[in-house]
């Protein structure tokens, strides 16, 4: 069977979509040409890497590849955004096959076509270091919709989530959903302040919101005790920690964080899924209250370099 980078190429160009509606050149040559509507264009990147974001030991390429492409897409949820297209690098390790390539492609692919971005190009490369995925998303604002920023709450602001979180490790780290549909509904009927996407973990991803916008926040213990996932609960089970600590720390629940106006009410919330667990305050700082206590939540979270 043939090998090498330029085998794997020629059987995987048939598998990507060569013309779409932004790309005007895909796959095949130096660089995509993509073409908008818009005069603006909003790109971003990110890496997974063998043994940090997943385990080649014991997660399929398929789900690997996915996953690398979803985290991606995440932020186009955390800015309302439609994504358009998308590149891929490659940095796998030696011992690996061409098939094995095509596995980690197969599960971009899939990830791209359900939300509507189609790979357009990107590179491949082989080391002697764990194999490491990235992704390139290009993206254009929805409609007459400008993209979210995080610096955009203000005191007595409504915090709001879209899903539970915590634990996200025991099944859903590999194949979250990017809440990219939601997002663009909420920044259109809801006009949200800020919106962040919960990849680093709840407490420290609102902690960026918080630096970003200039003021602090409050988050009610009862509320958010409604919105701990089962897996944090039988995380708890397995390693001793709180399901609450779960919630706040663990990461990759890929669920949006969003900054409301005061004024939106129960019935809106109900209308778009959300839940609230608090507020933004003047008061600097982030903290959980209820039952007579306050407790301060601890900067935290998933971070490189630590």
């Amino acid at each position: 069977m043939a090998k090498g980078e330029m085998e794997f190429i020629r059987r995987l160009t048939p598998l990507l979509e060569k013309e779409t509606e932004a790309a005007m050149v895909g796959i095949g040559d130096d660089m995509a040409v993509l073409a908008f509507p818009s005069d603006q264009l909003l790109i971003s990147t990110d890496m997974i890497m063998d043994g940090v974001d997943f385990q080649s030991n014991r997660h399929s390429w398929t789900d690997i590849g996915y996953k690398a492409m979803a985290v991606n897409l995440s932020d186009c949820a955390a800015m309302a955004v439609r994504p358009v297209a998308a590149l891929c690098a490659l940095s796998l390790q030696e011992s690996l096959s061409i098939d094995d390539a095509l596995g980690i492609m197969s599960g971009v692919r899939e990830c791209g076509r359900e939300f509507g971005c189609p790979v357009v190009g990107g590179d491949t490369n082989s080391w002697s270091a764990p194999t490491a995925v990235c992704i390139t998303v290009a993206a254009r604002p929805a409609g007459d919709r400008p993209p979210l920023r995080r610096s955009g709450a203000r005191p007595d602001d409504m915090l709001c989530l879209t899903g539970p979180v915590g634990g996200s490790i025991l099944s859903r780290h590999l194949r979250p959903r990017p809440r990219i549909d939601a997002a663009i509904e909420i920044n259109r009927a809801l006009e949200p302040r800020a919106m962040i996407d919960v990849s680093d973990g709840l407490a420290i991803d609102l902690w960026r919101v918080l630096d970003a916008s200039g003021c602090g926040a409050e988050i009610d213990k009862t509320a958010l005790a409604r919105m701990i996932h089962a897996d944090a609960h039988q995380l708890a089970k397995q390693d001793g920690v709180s399901p609450r600590d779960h919630a706040l720390y663990d990461g990759e629940d890929f669920e949006l964080l969003i900054a409301l106006p005061a004024s939106t009410n129960d019935e809106q919330l109900r209308t778009f899924g959300l839940s609230r667990i608090g507020r933004f305050t003047k008061q600097a700082g982030c903290r959980l209250i209820g039952r007579g206590e306050t407790i301060e939540i601890q900067r935290r979270g998933w971070e490189h370099f630590r």
